[in-house]
């Protein structure tokens, strides 16, 4: 990337997993989350070469990572203008206090590029859903509201969970839900970058790196706690965040306006996750090899957090020899078996004489809302995450 000397990079935050879709960290060297990956480059609404401006130094390597993870929320980032930067041509924001509700289109007029990709996020769609209607029963099951329809999350301190909010639920999991500053009846946004914005008052903040913005409520219900996971696993020992990878960073502007800014490495606002093919090819592996006469089948979680990373999902092995099925597992938290982060588990099958070929697959499926709209069902057809095959 123009502007920056290539930097070594961790591939493996554990022995032998890949991190993410083209997630590159150096924590020692300048804590940059590249989106080298097609599959990253092609999400980044725009790309801009030229240096990034580094957030301030606290004597320690910081990732430079924008917003949050998956858990927790956003389309507005800290500093719509960036760094020392005149009020001149700037999009004033007006001074009535932020509204949960008109935050969305007032955080949009700055923040363009990021509202665009948060629009395609699963918080945008957290409380529309027809799968989670459908699962909160109609939403009668009050201890899933709260995460769905959050009030500011610094109400109640990141990594706890939030209050559910009296309104406009329907507009999900938005900017100020996040980045808000509670205490404050006036415009007082939260992030990562130390900024001088001419439309409200900033705050760096530097929480904003780490998974407590999205432990706020992915680290609580025990059917979707991937906090804890991710803490007790491979990538939390070893300080690998969540938005490394549900955040892969491009270099860009954070708001889309006339006023002169620096480029920040700014996270992807979509939140790439198991509802992106591309990002759950990346979560587990199967690998086939003979031994002693029998078929032996390993399978990698490669996430950074269980698999599969909650409720409503089941991964399942497949093993086939000469075109017919001999084995088959399932993976789920219904199932009290989901695989730790970095866990390989080797599945046995003992091959008969003459056997040719084998296959293991493994499949991931998600549960789907029922013809007559009142449940959910595992759907039919999965996702094929990974297959591989043997000559015997």
């Amino acid at each position: 990337m123009p502007g920056h000397a290539t930097p070594s990079v961790w591939d493996a935050p554990a022995v032998g997993l890949h991190w993410g879709v083209g997630g590159r960290y150096n924590p020692c060297d300048d804590g940059i989350i590249r989106a080298n990956h097609p599959a990253n480059a092609a999400r980044a609404s725009r790309r801009y070469a030229g240096k990034a401006v580094g957030m301030r130094d606290r004597g320690r390597c910081v990732l430079r990572v924008v917003g949050l993870c998956v858990a927790a929320v956003a389309a507005t980032l800290l500093g719509a203008c960036g760094g020392g930067a005149g009020s001149e041509g700037a999009q004033t924001v007006a001074a009535q206090p932020p509204s949960l509700h008109d935050d969305i289109e007032t955080c949009a007029s700055c923040h363009e590029t990021i509202h665009a990709a948060w629009q395609m996020s699963r918080h945008a769609q957290s409380w529309t859903s027809e799968t989670f209607r459908v699962a909160s029963d109609n939403y009668r099951k009050e201890e899933c509201l709260p995460c769905h329809a959050p009030d500011m999350i610094q109400k109640t301190g990141l990594a706890n969970e939030p209050l559910l909010r009296d309104g406009y639920r329907s507009d999900g999991v938005t900017c100020i839900v996040c980045h808000q500053d509670a205490a404050s009846d006036e415009w007082k946004m939260h992030g990562p970058y130390e900024a001088d914005s001419p439309a409200h008052e900033t705050v760096q903040n530097d929480s904003y790196l780490t998974p407590d913005v999205c432990a706020s409520c992915h680290g609580h219900d025990a059917e979707f706690n991937q906090y804890h996971s991710w803490q007790d696993g491979t990538y939390g020992q070893q300080d690998f965040p969540c938005q490394a990878c549900h955040m892969p960073q491009t270099e860009a502007l954070l708001a889309d306006t006339e006023v002169e800014k620096p480029l920040r490495w700014v996270g992807d606002h979509s939140f790439p996750g198991s509802h992106d093919d591309e990002y759950l090819k990346t979560a587990a592996k199967v690998k086939l090899k003979v031994e002693d006469g029998a078929l032996v089948v390993e399978v990698q979680n490669q996430a950074g957090h269980f698999f599969p990373g909650g409720a409503f999902r089941t991964a399942v092995v497949d093993i086939i020899v000469d075109g017919v099925e001999v084995g088959r597992l399932e993976y789920s938290y219904e199932n009290e078996n989901q695989l730790e982060s970095g866990e390989t588990v080797t599945l046995r099958h003992e091959l008969m004489e003459g056997a040719a070929e084998a296959t293991a697959r493994l499949t991931y499926y998600k549960y789907v809302v029922n013809e007559p709209g009142t449940g959910l069902v595992q759907s039919e057809v999965g996702f094929v995450i990974d297959e591989s095959s043997l000559t015997l």
